[in-house]
């Protein structure tokens, strides 16, 4: 389902709902109410007329009441998610900044013997590693919290 079609789905279900509620009347008071009449989709007779006409508005006015609480649900997540990647962008440039000086000072250190190789080694693959996280954070698509402690939270990023 596209983008606006989920921004329109209630609202196209309710008129649907509406269109087949009508008929459904209908077809009831040619087969069962009326039998021997002929099939009338838009009826002569006002009562039902105006009968068919408030359940089916209220039918699409409950779809449009719905859809907009909807809508209103799907544009709080999007913020969400737009804070979120600004949030995971900038930590991913700031902190990638600071891992990749940390691993020109190590490599540094290493060159001149103030490290062993096997720390320098080490260091480098945990720093390695905060990248690959910080690049899958700042990519993020989808918000899965987990509540960790009560009121703490957590992002669980799965691996691809």
């Amino acid at each position: 389902m596209s983008f606006s079609q989920a921004r329109q789905s209630f609202f196209i279900i309710s008129l649907i709902f509406a269109a087949i509620t009508w008929l459904a009347e209908s077809l009831v008071h040619f087969f069962i109410l009326d039998h021997g009449q002929p099939f009338e989709l838009i009826p002569r007779d006002s009562n039902e007329l105006w009968m068919r006409l408030i359940i089916c508005s209220l039918i699409v006015i409950f779809g449009i009441y719905v859809q907009t609480h909807a809508n209103k649900k799907m544009d709080v997540e999007e913020e969400k998610m737009r804070t979120l990647k600004a949030t995971m962008n900038t930590v991913e440039d700031r902190l990638g900044n600071a891992l990749a000086g940390i691993k020109l000072l190590l490599a540094g250190a290493e060159k001149s013997n103030l490290v062993n190789k096997e720390t320098y080694q080490k260091a480098t693959i945990l720093i390695d590693d905060a990248f690959k996280d910080l690049r899958k954070l700042s990519s993020i698509e989808e918000i899965n919290e987990k509540e960790r402690l009560k009121d703490v939270y957590y992002l669980e990023i799965e691996n691809k």
